[in-house]
């Protein structure tokens, strides 16, 4: 009996421990997203900078915010921005969308690019 419930405390802190790396922080998100996106990205609804805005950006198909004028690769690339897209995206945005124009090398810390998600999807309105 004792064997079963320390094997069943030790899965469930397994467990806690991978739920924990899957879910960014919104507000450390907010700082890479000062730090490293929003000279070219708004996060305001209908304000695109050199690159389109963040605003909604999560659940949003590539190539698809309206106004912004995007390369034909990210127009072609047809993904629907989520977690695991936007993760790989950030960590090499022209190995993943082949001919994009984004400028950016790539977020390498995968803890950034998960509190950045997390603040992308807390300015989405449809992915709340």
């Amino acid at each position: 009996m004792k064997l079963i419930i320390t094997g069943a405390l030790t899965a469930g802190l397994a467990i806690g421990a991978a739920s924990a790396q899957t879910t960014g922080n919104v507000a450390a998100g907010k700082e890479v997203y000062l730090h490293q996106c929003s000279g070219c990205h708004s996060n305001m609804p209908g304000v695109d900078r050199f690159g389109p805005t963040l605003a909604g950006v999560y659940g949003r198909m590539s190539g698809s915010a309206p106004r912004h004028r995007y390369s034909a690769a990210m127009k072609a690339a047809h993904i629907r921005w989520n977690a695991k897209t936007l993760d790989l995206f950030l960590q090499n945005p022209r190995g993943y969308v082949h001919g994009t124009t984004m400028p950016y090398s790539g977020l390498r810390s995968a803890t950034a690019r998960l509190n950045v998600i997390a603040y992308l999807k807390s300015i989405s309105p449809k992915a709340r």
